[in-house]
């Protein structure tokens, strides 16, 4: 299976490769090595805070943005080790971003977040890594902190502005509460590249410094790629999944391929080979809106095998060192006021959500071909079958000499029924006992369409395919078999909009804002231009600093740091 993967994942990559060459020459000497940045909003969180990422994925040649790998991966890891959450990323051009809200639930201490791509689990402890500490006000034992008696303060250092070939001007020094502030970042050559902007009210907290876009590489210094027989391949074209079918009888494997399939989402839908030792492997290569996986084996409807999924490569935190936070005593009055503010900030969530952008299924790569009935259009009728004769046009319910039925499509090149069923897809998932649709309430079907060719399915050929669309698009419980295995895959974070107020367009009036982080845009394309951005400050005073982080289209990486003050 490996050989047989590695040479697909070849003919993908277009390499032309000597046969005389290793697998590990060829890796080494042809797919370039990939490195891992992070610009986080801050290393030190309250519960109730979010923490904010942007992922960068950079060729370790050549310092661009890395276009090989469409997955990257961050892990938060506790001290002890374990893994507080793991996200998966749908990387466009090397870049992409998500967060985590800090639960109440969660223990103070110290915390490593980590970021990688699996291609870079080839070498040792090769991920980037942060120490990030957090702070739970709400826990009466704080064993993962040291605290220490010293008055302390909230005002912090101004921050000299990185030297960068771009000029950040704000409008003025000082602002008021809710006032707004205009930021330019003004080209002092030609620049284009995506960038991502913090702006975070400072304090004193002793806390670890964060790494910059321009000092992140030396974490990848020294660190030695290991190919071998276990070498973990690039995920070139979407995150890849693979497993192993087990049944008491092997010779079953030998006629069967494995369908696959996620509820409500079209363009998952696929058939896979299973190899002599029953492993299958595939790729999900668009973003998933359902995190459960159904398999179901061709032409077998027993419940006599399993499937198992394996485990998502991961890095060894055997290595990772963890140095407990420090916290002065004198510091007792500004976190309470922190926490009152969190709180308050968490009961008025609903007004000021962040926007979902939810993935929009492209639907089956077929879709332009099928005719499609919208049965709404149609005088609506009980049953699937009749529904069948006055509408569905080409297609129809045959009921077989055994008392079951099968759905059948008419061939469009001669003009004739095939003699085989039809592959019927309901809600993005085959179902193979076509009973099931006929004995369906016709009522809850939104669409029927029809497919009136023969379809290369993978390894299999169908002839003819009936996609159904329930109204609830969420494949319905009446479908499922016994001998379809449910399976739960990580699916990739799903990109949202930061809510950052507008005092000039809404009425916020009665809306108290105690924001510390007052805006976090990860997604700032420059262009060739001078930009201008604005944001508005929240009813917490005091010293504010602008981070921006990001690489440009050369690979030159850009850091800049300013502050600004608020004083009522």
């Amino acid at each position: 299976m490996t050989k047989k993967i590695f040479i697909v994942f070849i003919a993908c990559l277009g390499l032309n490769l000597s046969y005389s060459q290793s697998i590990e020459e060829s890796l080494q000497k042809e797919i370039p090595k990939e490195q891992v940045y992070l610009h986080l909003n801050s290393s030190l969180l309250f519960s109730g805070e979010k923490l904010l990422y942007k992922f960068y994925s950079i060729n370790a040649q050549t310092q661009k943005l890395s276009k090989l790998s469409k997955v990257g991966w961050v892990v938060l890891v506790n001290s002890d080790k374990e893994i507080v959450f793991q996200h998966k990323l749908n990387l466009e051009e090397g870049q992409s971003y998500s967060d985590f809200f800090i639960p109440s639930d969660l223990q103070s201490g110290a915390y490593k977040i980590l970021g990688y791509t699996s291609w870079m689990l080839n070498a040792e402890e090769n991920y980037f890594e942060q120490d990030i500490q957090i702070l739970n006000p709400y826990q009466k034992n704080n064993e993962g902190l040291i605290l220490q008696e010293n008055p302390g303060s909230t005002s912090g250092n101004i921050t000299k502005e990185a030297e960068a070939d771009l000029e950040l001007k704000l409008n003025k020094t000082s602002f008021s509460t809710r006032e707004e502030v205009v930021l330019n970042l003004e080209n002092t050559t030609e620049i284009v590249g995506n960038f991502s902007i913090s702006v975070r009210r400072i304090d004193s907290f002793g806390k670890p410094t964060l790494l910059k876009s321009t000092n992140f590489n030396k974490l990848y210094k020294n660190k030695s790629w290991n190919f071998s027989d276990n070498f973990i391949l690039p995920e070139v074209r979407g995150s890849v999944i693979s497993g192993r079918v087990s049944v008491n009888d092997n010779s079953v494997l030998k006629s069967k391929n494995l369908i696959v399939s996620f509820p409500g989402e079209e363009s998952q839908v696929n058939i896979v080979s299973i190899d002599d030792k029953g492993e299958f492997s595939f790729i999900i290569n668009n973003e998933l809106a359902v995190d459960e996986l159904l398999l179901q084996l061709t032409d077998y409807t027993q419940n006599d095998y399993d499937i198992e999924l394996f485990q998502t490569a991961q890095p060894d935190f055997s290595g990772l060192n963890f140095k407990k936070p420090v916290v002065e005593t004198g510091f007792k009055d500004y976190i309470l006021e922190k926490s009152i503010n969190n709180q308050i900030e968490n009961a008025y969530s609903a007004t000021k959500a962040d926007r979902t952008i939810f993935p929009k299924d492209k639907g089956y790569f077929f879709g332009q071909e099928l005719l499609k009935f919208n049965l709404d259009d149609y005088t609506r009728f009980p049953e699937v079958a009749q529904t069948f004769v006055e509408i569905i046009e080409f297609g129809r319910v045959r009921r077989n000499q055994n008392g079951t039925h099968s759905i059948m499509v008419r061939n469009q090149n001669i003009n004739g029924e095939f003699t085989l069923p039809a592959l019927l897809i309901v809600d993005g998932v085959v179902v193979q006992n076509h009973d099931k649709l006929v004995s369906f309430d016709a009522e809850r079907i939104q669409r029927i369409s029809i497919l009136r060719s023969k379809y290369f399915f993978g390894p299999a050929i169908y002839q003819g395919v009936v996609v159904v669309k329930t109204k609830d698009g969420e494949f319905p419980k009446v479908f499922r078999e016994n001998y379809m295995k449910s399976k739960l895959v990580t699916k990739a974070q799903i990109p949202k909009k930061y809510y950052s107020p507008n005092y000039k367009n809404e009425d916020l009036d009665r809306i108290p804002d105690y924001r510390t982080q007052l805006w976090w845009n990860p997604n700032i394309d420059l262009g060739d231009f001078s930009k201008e951005f604005s944001f508005y400050t929240s009813d917490l005073k005091g010293k504010f600093e602008i981070n921006i982080e990001g690489f440009i289209g050369t690979g030159n990486p850009i850091s800049i740091r300013k502050t600004f003050n608020v004083v009522e």
